[in-house]
């Protein structure tokens, strides 16, 4: 067996060896340019109101395969939510942004090369025509076309309008979809065939196989509702692979496809038929310096403080919108390089873990001669407040300024911004120098602590968006969900027998043993009638479950009743053997499964809920 082993181990080498050196298309480190659709808000004037969700993965992926291989200047443009006269929706839903941004933050990407069609449409169309235009025999453009045509019309008739006809038959595009270049959304979109009438069929065309195989989970990019395949995401070392899986799992019907990524793999290894092994063998061990970490946890000490130092603790230093900041290490600060960025914000950022409660905030910054910084703090995306340096004889004088009643969740995005300025007082060559926005640490003290309310018991939930999806089950937004989310099954009614493809599930953490009550957070649609879309399939394949201190076996009918707002509920069904609570016991600590199989249509699941050594009345607050 050893041997075999390291006979396969020394193929997989090989053939990742081979493929990085298998580029196609002539393809030799050129620039590189991509426009993803996969818009998240409703357009509600077309026929599917909601974008491609694959490109919510696939953007994802293919920054991957581009940082995998460091070609990261190589990306000139990327623009994402192209459906033209589609509506923008808010940052925090839009997931292509969510993709986008993560991508930059975690693989060092340019932030100032990607674009929000919805919101940036002129900047985006403009990036690109000057890309095209700019295209040589010596310096073409490889283009991906992961999106509907209109954009790319719009973009080339900016081109040519730039007097960059000519240079158009150097600029090279990649599809794999008839319908991205046939579709319109509206009636006086462009297809495929009106850009090539457009620029004199200038762009050269280059049509790979449709990446696409729902069906067979391991062949090409999506594996339907089977994320099996893609678990070595979900595993990996690599922080960012695993926050890879995260956003492959976005898809808002719970399928696993990336299909889009397979036009960069094929463009940069020259393989037209990527599958997830593959794509395994090819990231290995990850990515070459990748943000491994972007959250610290902090304790209280016993005079209720604790300190963020900026050189330490803040690793997200690349940020959209914001100029990338450096350590000044000999002064134990973050500072922006004033040479490059003048009168513009740079940012730092962190997740952090620490104690619920409020806080008052100090930030400590240093002065200079030459100007007079501004500071914003933001906790969790809101603006907590701004400050700006005195004006000082002495360079790197320390000030103080405290934001007060700050209130901090368990888990908190804290982000600095800080400024270049000059006070115009010291000269520099022609000009005059600017201070650096140079600070050092955040202080915070802990002013009110929120008291948890003291449980003897133990709780397990477990969220609806952690399972796994097969079937007709899908993922759905709501913020009456916690996370904001939760799972509905929208097949037929199965009340006989369980279904194995209807079949989705979780695994979840035991830490302490013992025999653990079951109920669910659950809820009917409004328009359902009495006992229907209520119930659901239960099994703890790994425990004991009991119902009435009989034992079950395999599946038992599990149901409730609610309506409007998910509420806590949940017993079994054992027809003439009434319908007592679930119990399941877990003889040991460990990993466990749960499986939750179609059974009613329409149900929805906001999380699943195990608890022991505390009272069902005490249970709603404690689980909210």
């Amino acid at each position: 067996m050893m041997k075999k082993h390291l006979v396969l181990t020394f193929i997989i080498v090989f053939n990742i060896s081979s493929i990085l050196n298998a580029q196609s298309w002539n393809y030799n480190n050129n620039r590189i340019a991509i426009s993803f659709d996969g818009n998240s808000a409703p357009d509600n004037q077309y026929k599917w109101p909601i974008g491609d969700p694959d490109d919510w993965g696939a953007s994802a992926a293919s920054l991957a395969i581009i940082a995998k291989l460091q070609l990261q200047d190589k990306l000139v443009h990327c623009s994402y939510n192209n459906f033209i006269d589609a509506p923008a929706g808010p940052d925090s839903e839009n997931q292509n942004k969510i993709s986008c941004d993560g991508a930059i933050i975690r693989w060092h990407f340019n932030a100032s090369k990607f674009y929000d069609v919805t919101t940036q449409l002129e900047n985006a169309k403009t990036s690109l025509a000057i890309e095209m235009a700019k295209s040589t025999a010596k310096n073409p453009l490889y283009f991906i076309h992961a999106g509907l045509s209109e954009f790319v019309y719009q973009a080339v008739e900016k081109a040519i309008e730039m007097g960059g006809l000519e240079a158009l038959k150097h600029v090279k595009l990649v599809s794999h979809s008839g319908f991205n270049e046939n579709e319109t959304r509206r009636d006086w979109h462009h297809t495929w065939a009106n850009i090539q009438e457009l620029c004199g069929n200038r762009i050269q065309y280059h049509k790979i196989n449709d990446q696409n195989a729902c069906t067979k989970p391991n062949v090409l990019w999506c594996s339907g509702k089977d994320f099996s395949p893609w678990y070595w995401m979900r595993d990996h070392k690599d922080e960012s692979i695993r926050w890879m899986y995260k956003r492959v799992q976005a898809h808002d019907t719970g399928k696993a496809d990336i299909s889009d990524a397979g036009m960069l793999f094929w463009l940069l290894t020259g393989d037209e038929n990527g599958n997830p092994e593959k794509f395994n063998s090819f990231l290995g061990n990850g990515i070459p310096n990748s943000l491994q970490g972007i959250s610290v946890t902090k304790e209280l000490d016993s005079n209720n403080n604790f300190t963020l130092l900026a050189v330490e603790d803040f690793p997200i230093l690349t940020i959209p919108g914001f100029a990338q900041p450096y350590k000044d290490n000999y002064r134990k600060a973050m500072a922006i390089d004033a040479a490059q960025h003048q009168n513009v914000y740079a940012a730092s950022k962190v997740q952090l873990t620490a104690p619920k409660g409020l806080y008052n905030i100090t930030i400590s910054t240093l002065g200079e001669i030459d100007g007079e910084s501004t500071y914003r703090l933001k906790v969790n995306g809101k603006e907590i407040g701004k400050i700006q340096n005195k004006g000082t004889q002495k360079d790197y004088k320390v000030y103080t300024h405290t934001f007060n009643n700050v209130t901090l969740e368990d888990v908190n995005d804290i982000q600095v911004e800080f400024n270049s300025n000059s006070n115009g007082k010291i000269p520099e060559d022609d000009a005059f120098a600017f201070a650096r926005g140079r600070w050092t640490q955040l202080k915070f003290h802990c002013v009110k602590k929120e008291i948890k309310k003291k449980t003897s018991g133990t709780i397990i939930s477990i969220e609806g968006e952690h399972f796994d999806l097969h079937g007709h089950w899908k993922f759905a937004n709501d913020k009456n969900a916690s996370g904001g989310r939760y799972i509905q099954y929208i097949g037929e009614n199965h009340y006989q027998e369980v279904v194995n493809k209807e079949v989705c599930d979780a695994y979840f953490i035991v830490e302490e043993p013992g025999l653990y009550t079951v109920k669910w957070m659950m809820r009917q649609p409004d328009n359902s009638e009495g006992d229907t879309s209520n119930d659901a399939w239960i099994n703890f394949p790994d425990a004991q479950c009991y119902g009435n201190k009989i034992e079950l076996k395999g599946y038992n009918k599990f149901h409730g009743r609610a309506k409007g707002l998910f509420a806590l509920n949940g017993q079994l069904d054992l027809h003439e053997k009434g319908q007592p609570w679930l119990t399941v016991e877990f003889p040991k600590a460990g990993q466990y499964a749960i499986k939750i199989g179609g059974r009613s249509e329409f149900l929805q699941i906001d999380k699943i809920v195990l608890y022991k050594d505390i009272e069902f009345n005490q249970l709603n607050s404690s689980i909210k």
